[in-house]
């Protein structure tokens, strides 16, 4: 597997664990106070902004490689 294929599967990765976190914990934290892993909303606002950051990133590095072939 090479570097981009490798970063096409960390970017899907991501993509499911935003998923998880704005549908799933996100609304659970909302209505119990934490999320099915133990985190209050502030740490699941926290993660998604991270995982949002992570994402960003990859596309820009996958962007990056995309111009070096063209």
């Amino acid at each position: 597997m090479d570097q981009f294929d490798t970063l096409i599967e960390q970017l899907g990765q991501l993509n499911e664990r935003a998923r998880q976190l704005e549908d799933v914990d996100y609304i659970t934290a909302s209505y119990k106070g934490f999320s099915n892993e133990g985190l209050t909303l502030d740490e699941v606002k926290d993660q998604i902004t991270e995982v949002r950051h992570q994402i960003a990133t990859l596309e820009r590095q996958l962007d990056d490689m995309s111009d070096d072939l063209s």
